[in-house]
C-alpha cells in the first residue's frame, strides 16, 4: 500500500524527499552525536512531514528550494522527539534496529535529542525568517508539554476525551501544522490563509493520531498489536473501550487494576466497536481537512497551482484514512 501511495506522487516531490539531507544541519555538529542520530532516529522513516511540507508548497505556489531547510528542520525535530520518547518509553527497538537509548544510553539519547533541537533553531535563525523560528519554538514547547501531560495522565490515571485530544494536538498536530504553516508564511500569503493552513495541519494530525490508535488494535495492521496498552498508555481506543466497561474503568482509576492486566479483556465485539468509534472520529477530522483545502482555494489569488496540487493532497488524506502502518 505504501509503495502504491508513493508511486502516485509527483516525480518532483519524490526527488525532493529522496534528496533531502536529514543530518544535523550545522557544519560544526558534533560528529559522535550525529553518528548516533544517523544510526537510530534519523534512519529510515516515511518522511511524511517533509512530504506534507512540499505538497503544501505546491498548493501555495512556493518553490521547493525555499522549502528544503524547513522540510528538513521539521523532520529533525520529529527525530529529536523520538530520541526523547525512546528514553521515556524504555524502548529497545525502533524501525527494526536497536533504539538510540540502547545503542548509546539514556543520557546520550536525551543529550542527542536536545542537541538536535538546538541545532535546528540555530540553523533556522540564521536563515532570518523569525516568524518561522517562533513557530518552530512553539512546536518544540508543545512536544515537551504533550509528553508531560501524557506522563501525568498515565501516573494519575486521569483520562478523558479532552486529555486524549490535547496530547494528540501537542505531540502530533503541532508538527504537522508547522509543515502547512511554513509554506504559507514563505509564500507571503494572507493571515487568513496561514490560519487555515494551521487548521488543516491540526486536523490532519488529529486524524493521523486517531487512526494510529485504531491501528494499535487491528490484526490487519503492520504495527505491533496493543503497544500502548502494554506500555501502560490509554489511547483513544482504550478510552472508548473503558466507556463501554465502566466498572473496569473505575478499578483502573482507583489503581486496583493495571492497564497491562486488562490485556486479555480488551478484545471481542466491544473492542471492535471501540475501534470503529475511533476510526469514525479520525475520518471526521480527515473529511474536515478536505473542506479546509477548499476554503484555502477560495482565498488564493490564482487557482492554477491549487487545481494541480489539490488531487495529490487529497490522495495523502485518503492514504492516512486507509493506511495499515
Amino acid at each position: 500500500m505504501i509503495k502504491d501511495f508513493f508511486n502516485s506522487l509527483p516525480q518532483g516531490v519524490l526527488q525532493e524527499i529522496g534528496g533531502l539531507s536529514v543530518e544535523a544541519p550545522s557544519k560544526d555538529c558534533n560528529k559522535e552525536i550525529n553518528e548516533l542520530l544517523k544510526r537510530t532516529v534519523l534512519l529510515g522513516g516515511k518522511r511524511l512531514r517533509p512530504l506534507l511540507t512540499f505538497l503544501m508548497g505546491d498548493l501555495l505556489n512556493v518553490k521547493s528550494e525555499s522549502l528544503r531547510p524547513y522540510a528538513r528542520a521539521v523532520e529533525l525535530v520529529h527525530a529529536a522527539s523520538l530520541s526523547h520518547d525512546d528514553v521515556i518509553d524504555n524502548a529497545e527497538m525502533r524501525r527494526g534496529v536497536p533504539s538510540i537509548n540502547i545503542l548509546g544510553s539514556n543520557k546520550k539519547a536525551i543529550l542527542a535529542g536536545d542537541y538536535l533541537l538546538a541545532d535546528v533553531i540555530v540553523d533556522l535563525t540564521a536563515r532570518g525568517n523569525l516568524k518561522l523560528v517562533s513557530e518552530m519554538s512553539s512546536v518544540i514547547k508543545d512536544l515537551a508539554e504533550g509528553e508531560w501531560i501524557q506522563l501525568e495522565a498515565s501516573q494519575e490515571r486521569n483520562y478523558d476525551w479532552n486529555v486524549i485530544e490535547t496530547i494528540a494536538r501537542k505531540k502530533t498536530s503541532s508538527v504537522m501544522s508547522y509543515c502547512c504553516v511554513a509554506p504559507a508564511v514563505l509564500g507571503e500569503h494572507s493571515d487568513d490563509v496561514v490560519e487555515l493552513c494551521r487548521d488543516f495541519g491540526i486536523n490532519l494530525g488529529l486524524g493521523f493520531q486517531l487512526m494510529d490508535d485504531a491501528l494499535d488494535f487491528k490484526t490487519s495492521s503492520e504495527k505491533d498489536l496493543k503497544t500502548d496498552l502494554r506500555n501502560g498508555i490509554v489511547n483513544a481506543v482504550i478510552l472508548s473501550w473503558f466507556e463501554k466497561n465502566p466498572n473496569l474503568y473505575t478499578l483502573y482509576k482507583e489503581k486496583k487494576k493495571s492497564l497491562e492486566s486488562l490485556d486479555e479483556k480488551v478484545a471481542g465485539e466491544e473492542l471492535n466497536n471501540a475501534i470503529n468509534d475511533v476510526e469514525d472520529l479520525a475520518l471526521e477530522k480527515l473529511r474536515k481537512c478536505k473542506r479546509i483545502l477548499q476554503d484555502i482555494g477560495e482565498l488564493l489569488p490564482s487557482s492554477e497551482n491549487f487545481r494541480k496540487a489539490l488531487p495529490t493532497l487529497e490522495t495523502v488524506i485518503d492514504f492516512l484514512a486507509k493506511r495499515t502502518l
